[in-house]
């Protein structure tokens, strides 16, 4: 299972961001690494914890995303860490009056984490979404599905660097921490915030020469193509992660996430297995018979055993789509939907009444 940030926060799914605000400032309080001297890495660990939470949560799309498909839903690239962390001023607020007159972490709020390490480092650019249509009967089959979608891919002229030379300088702003300090005075108390470096954004280096082709970002958005085959048991809820497939940054790609939707046609979904109404007339249901049925790779001919039931299922083994396990496919179940005619012929009516009274036809009704 998968990382329920609701309990680690101990909210309910229905939290409002307040609800969450104050869960979190309670926990941070708890488990922040310089109250707890005597057992800080474990309490860096859990400050990391209920941060990474507090992120998801109190980030509406993150949140939507979460609740939908869970972790996968909002993995972190390479795990979670600080440069991922948007709430900075939060942190502020809880902990800002405390380190200024204390001088917890290193002297005041320079340090927002406390112990935590601030060296720069080089972000992962953002994952890319892209939705694909598809219909059962090519999942049957495997086929290949191109897909085409756009990304920010590293420019090739500049290597990705941003720079025409291909050389990265030193950014004199942040001198290449890739963050900045501010520092405002209220009363008697000193509050000091970090911020990411406008100039560099973030990376502590700029361009010698701005590059003309990606105007000094490194990477341009182009439409790239893959091609894939459904994935075993492949469904509609779940997302499917092709790696450094996504959007490009100098710390390395972003994932392509892969969501299908699935055009089951005239079948349900049961877990891997496919489910059909068929219709089978009355005789037929009766004696037995023969009856042509559409399936997933082409007509097929199939056997109605004598007193077929209305409802009553005939599972074909085998001829679904590819289980999600890899091992064979799975089964599809015909659902025998019994057609009675509206109106028959005078002949057809003197037959149907000599059948009527055979012997032992109404024992079978009233048992």
């Amino acid at each position: 299972m998968g990382k329920d940030y609701y309990a680690v926060l101990g909210v309910d799914k229905k939290a409002s961001k307040d609800d969450i605000k104050k869960a979190y400032r309670d926990l941070a309080k708890k488990y922040h690494p310089d109250l707890n001297p005597e057992n800080k890495k474990e309490a860096e660990e859990k400050f990391k914890s209920i941060s990474e939470a507090y992120e998801v949560l109190m980030d509406d799309q993150k949140r939507a995303r979460f609740d939908q498909y869970g972790e996968e839903g909002v993995r972190f690239q390479g795990g979670f860490d600080w440069n991922q962390f948007h709430h900075y001023q939060d942190i502020q607020d809880i902990f800002g009056d405390i380190f200024s007159q204390f001088g917890f972490g290193g002297g005041g709020f320079g340090n927002p984490f406390g112990g935590f390490s601030t060296q720069q480092r080089e972000l992962r650019g953002a994952d890319v979404l892209a939705e694909i249509p598809i219909d059962i009967r090519r999942i049957a089959r495997n086929e290949k599905i191109e897909v085409y979608y756009f990304r920010e891919m590293k420019c090739e002229e500049c290597n990705g660097t941003g720079s025409s030379t291909k050389k990265l300088l030193t950014c004199q702003t942040c001198r290449g921490r890739g963050y900045v300090e501010r520092a405002t005075n209220q009363g008697f108390i000193l509050f000091r915030t970090t911020e990411v470096c406008r100039s560099c954004n973030g990376r502590g280096k700029i361009p010698e020469k701005v590059c003309h082709v990606c105007s000094g970002s490194g990477y341009t958005r182009k439409k790239d193509k893959i091609e894939i085959s459904p994935p075993p048991g492949v469904h509609e809820e779940e997302v499917y992660i092709l790696r450094d497939k996504g959007n490009f940054r100098p710390g390395g790609s972003g994932d392509l996430r892969i969501q299908f939707n699935i055009d089951y046609m005239e079948f349900r979904r049961q877990n891997d297995d496919l489910e059909k109404d068929v219709q089978v007339n009355f005789i037929d249901a009766i004696v037995g018979g023969k009856l042509k049925v559409p399936l997933l790779t082409g007509d097929r001919e199939i056997d109605i055993p004598p007193g077929t039931q209305p409802e009553e299922r005939i599972v074909l083994k085998g001829e679904g789509i590819p289980k999600k396990s890899g091992r064979g496919k799975s089964d599809i179940i015909l659902k025998a939907k019994i057609s009675l005619p509206k109106k028959v012929s005078k002949k057809q009516k003197e037959l149907l009444e000599q059948f009527k009274e055979e012997k032992g036809f109404f024992s079978q009704f009233h048992l």
